[in-house]
């Protein structure tokens, strides 16, 4: 009976050690959630987001962590869809984390951004442009990168510096989402603002396997310039048709362009596409913690950081930031720290990180970038301008 009594003692015991230490673990450690397409047509942009994010956590971590604890990612698979987020959202919420991060698609943030607002867990949009995202009154969305009206805004403003006087007619080739779409349709709406004529409007599903038609139709309509807006995959697709059909268009600017920013895209297609256009994301170049990013993804991951993913690496420093000032991780005390940031130290082509009351970031802004030499050049805005 003693010896039982005693076996039963000695369990007892060390459950109640292992069950300390579990919670001891937990508390060690904060948990942020990351919910991005890793599998289907934009796995590609999707691992990027998180293996910048990856770097950011570990940079964090080897500095000493959040106030003395380490930050753990919880990376979730939204596979580039409304559902398969909502349910990556729900999982991160029942995991403990206490941020959301993501989600590259529009569609899928806003679902995110829902279940943000009904579990009072802070969501940082890293890549999702659509306007109607940050419109719901909701408070526990934020959103660093440009928006569809900032991109459009960016484009009618830095047009002057690539527009000629010779230059008449425009054609936009677009993904019908609603962030190309919404780009486009932005832009049309304020065409005359440019002097410039529409001769072409052409629309496609991103998971598209051909823009033979389209391209086609382009070459014909032979405007003076050419306005490309989608995703990697798709563009990368639309230039290979122009290439290999040897179309020659006068200028090409794309806006928001997955593809034409992208280290991926000159890899592909180097020299060839020499004077293309972009406004898009960018770095600062002139911050050395762009430099270690820089460096650190090529030698983790043996190829140069897709433009898109600095908002993954952004995220989690802005989370942080939060973090350090809240001096908790309760969801809320963060959220209101987030609400309340001013941060001047980051990797940004713009001013300070300031959200305002939708939660939109009121510095976004994308750059303008030219291909040359096949390398990426930024000529404006002239602060963070290589030449």
């Amino acid at each position: 009976m003693k010896k039982r009594y005693f076996a039963v003692s000695v369990i007892f015991t060390m459950i109640m050690l292992c069950l300390t230490a579990c919670a001891s673990g937990d508390n060690d450690t904060i948990k942020i959630g990351s919910i991005h397409p890793l599998t289907g047509s934009m796995a590609y942009e999707g691992q990027a987001m998180v293996n910048s994010q990856k770097i950011a956590i570990d940079k964090i971590n080897s500095e000493g962590g959040i106030n003395g604890r380490k930050l753990e990612l919880v990376v979730k698979d939204s596979m580039g869809t409304s559902s398969g987020a909502a349910n990556a959202a729900l999982k991160l919420a029942n995991d403990g984390v206490i941020a959301l991060t993501g989600t590259y698609t529009s569609s899928s943030a806003q679902v995110v951004s829902r279940m943000a607002e009904k579990t009072k867990i802070p969501f940082v949009v890293t890549v999702a442009s659509s306007d109607s995202l940050l419109k719901n009154g909701y408070k526990y969305t934020f959103r660093i990168q440009p928006s569809v009206s900032v991109f459009s805004k960016n484009f009618l403003d830095y047009l002057k510096f690539v527009k000629t006087d010779d230059m008449k007619t425009v054609a936009f080739i677009y993904e019908n989402s609603n962030y190309g779409a919404g780009i486009a349709e932005y832009i049309s709406d304020h065409i005359d603002e440019t002097g410039l004529e529409i001769v072409g409007m052409l629309s496609y599903a991103a998971t598209t396997s051909t823009l033979s038609s389209e391209v086609t139709k382009l070459a014909a309509l032979n405007p003076d310039l050419l306005v490309p807006i989608g995703y990697y995959s798709d563009q990368s697709l639309l230039m290979k048709e122009i290439l290999e059909r040897d179309i020659h268009f006068n200028t090409i600017l794309g806006c928001a362009n997955g593809a034409f920013s992208d280290a991926k895209f000159l890899d592909a297609y180097g020299n060839q596409v020499d004077g293309i256009y972009d406004i898009n994301y960018r770095y600062n170049p002139n911050s050395s913690e762009t430099d270690y990013l820089l460096k650190t993804y090529l030698e983790e991951y043996g190829v140069d950081i897709p433009v898109h993913a600095i908002y993954g690496y952004e995220s989690i420093m802005v989370v942080a930031d939060a973090l350090r000032r809240a001096d908790t991780d309760d969801a809320n005390s963060v959220r209101d720290a987030l609400a309340a940031a001013d941060i001047k130290e980051h990797i940004l082509p713009q001013g300070d990180i300031v959200f305002d009351e939708s939660g939109e970031n009121i510095n976004s802004a994308g750059v303008l970038v030219r291909i040359e030499d096949a390398k990426h050049v930024i000529v404006y805005p002239e602060e963070y301008a290589d030449k």
